[in-house]
């Protein structure tokens, strides 16, 4: 629901929806920023926010937050969880009053009275429909002084709130720095395209973490948020072409974010990198393989493709080794001193902060919104005559595996991966266990090529590294030896996936 607005209605079924977007402000842009929305006209304001929870933080584990906010001198209590798109939450706000001296009211879960939210509530907290609601206690504090301003952006209006303060738990803080664009009234695609100018002038980064999160992360003693995983699109009854691809993207832009966002905070975690590199692989797979993105991907392939590659360098030189050592080791190999300074590559942080790698993601996540209202024809029968090809292309290749050259297997292997992707992005459409069982005969072909390609990229690196340490060779012998047992392997498990019939033939 935009600021402002508020749900006074009682017994109303559904809450409103948020649309925002988040950047974190560096602090090379601080004081610039803070003086162009003074001179905007932005208002300032003091927040105050005591965010609820269980003691065991079920409500953060359901991503729902509840809180009461001090504002414009007025007690709101605030219930947000996830949108159905992305940088969507479902709010539902509640007035409680003007200021008084002493304590804040007594937060109460059950003036949330839109079906939707009390049901999210309920089972979060895991209630039934006639249990009692339990006491929330305050789990921690947000303080932030708001520079707001209202602006026209195309036909919409959106609110620009700039805020600097912290979140406070248990005696420790952390400061907020961040710049909120939300869409008041309006298009998501003109919130977009102001955003766009925005981060470009300020060069902002896009974030998904919310204050709530960074709460639950300080509560936790945590610095980053999970890794965000691979999740299925969400789709609405029989979609056209243009709703689903807008889904898809959706999807996979929900990865990248959620993980370029901890990585460009600080987090080094070797999983926030991997997850990243697979979000990126899967948008590159939609842009590839969906219909009517041959520009978009023309635009997008260099930077997508300059930091996916970047990213793999990274895990190459740290993972692959550490998981391809132990097995020279077991072998007869010695044990290998692998110089820190080897595993190093480009920082992540520069990677996804980068100007080039931020416009296209909002670039890409304002396709989606444009690519929603598309016409579209059938969608099953458009997927299905690409993943047959892909298939096709997969399977015959894989009867001759081990006769291939080192490129053309590799290219069974990307081939294979978007294989996966575009199936996952597809599986809402059919029947689940049709998919359950045929996905299950593509998972083992895609390890054993993962580990023949892990072992190529090791082989390599241990052939780098015996420059300096001749007891490298060792591994590098080893694992010539080994290549043409494990390209067989290879072999087996593509002619398995080839006698089975897919899903997509199914329906």
């Amino acid at each position: 629901m935009a600021k402002g607005q508020r749900n006074t209605s009682k017994g109303q079924d559904v809450a409103g929806a948020e649309r925002e977007l988040k950047f974190e402000v560096p602090a090379a842009a601080w004081d610039g920023l803070r003086k162009e929305m003074k001179a905007a006209g932005a208002q300032a304001a003091d927040l105050h926010a005591i965010y609820h929870d269980t003691a065991d933080g079920l409500l953060a584990r359901a991503k729902l937050s509840l809180r009461l906010r001090r504002e414009h001198g007025h007690w709101v209590q605030t219930l947000k969880a996830p949108g159905g798109q992305v940088f969507e939450r479902v709010e539902d706000e509640v007035p409680l009053g003007p200021v008084r001296r002493g304590k804040p009211p007594v937060l109460d879960p059950g003036r949330h009275t839109p079906r939707a939210a009390r049901e999210a509530l309920r089972q979060a907290l895991g209630l039934d429909q006639d249990a009692a609601w339990p006491a929330l206690p305050p789990a921690f504090e947000v303080k932030v002084r708001r520079h707001a301003v209202r602006v026209h952006a195309g036909r919409s209006v959106v609110e620009l709130a700039l805020d600097e303060g912290q979140v406070l738990a248990a005696g420790c803080s952390r400061p907020i720095r961040e710049l909120e664009l939300e869409l008041v009234e309006g298009s998501m695609q003109d919130l977009l395209v102001l955003a766009r100018q925005w981060r470009s002038r300020w060069r902002l980064c896009l974030s998904t973490a919310s204050k709530a999160a960074r709460g639950h992360l300080l509560v936790a003693g945590e610095l980053y948020g999970p890794a965000v995983g691979a999740s299925a699109p969400r789709l609405p009854d029989k979609p056209g072409m243009g709703e689903f691809a807008a889904a898809v993207l959706d999807a996979c832009m929900d990865q990248v974010v959620g993980n370029a966002g901890e990585i460009a905070a600080g987090s080094q975690s070797e999983e926030h990198v991997h997850q990243l590199r697979v979000g990126i692989r899967r948008l590159r797979t939609a842009l590839r393989e969906l219909p009517g993105f041959a520009g978009e991907r023309a635009r997008r392939e260099p930077i997508l493709l300059e930091v996916f590659r970047a990213l793999g360098e990274r895990r190459d030189r740290s993972h692959v080794l550490q998981a391809v050592a132990p097995l020279v080791e077991a072998a007869g190999g010695k044990p290998l001193r692998i110089p820190r300074a080897f595993q190093e590559g480009a920082d992540p942080a520069d990677l996804v902060r980068a100007d080039a790698f931020q416009d296209a993601v909002l670039g890409l996540i304002l396709r989606a919104q444009q690519e929603r209202s598309a016409a579209g024809g059938r969608v099953r029968k458009t997927v299905r005559s690409h993943l047959r090809e892909l298939h096709e292309q997969v399977t015959q290749d894989g009867k001759r595996f081990p006769k291939l050259d080192q490129d053309r297997q590799h290219r069974v292997r990307k081939r294979l991966k978007r294989l996966r992707y575009l199936g996952e992005f597809a599986a809402p459409l059919y029947p689940a266990g049709a998919v359950r069982r045929s996905m299950a005969r593509i998972k083992p072909a895609q390890d054993a090529l993962g580990q023949f390609n892990d072992e190529i990229m090791a082989q390599g690196l241990f052939e780098e590294l015996a420059q300096s340490d001749p007891d490298a060779l060792f591994a590098v012998h080893w694992l010539q030896e080994r290549r043409p047992a494990q390209a067989k392997a290879c072999r087996k498990t593509l002619q398995r996936l080839a006698a089975a019939r897919p899903f997509w033939e199914k329906a």
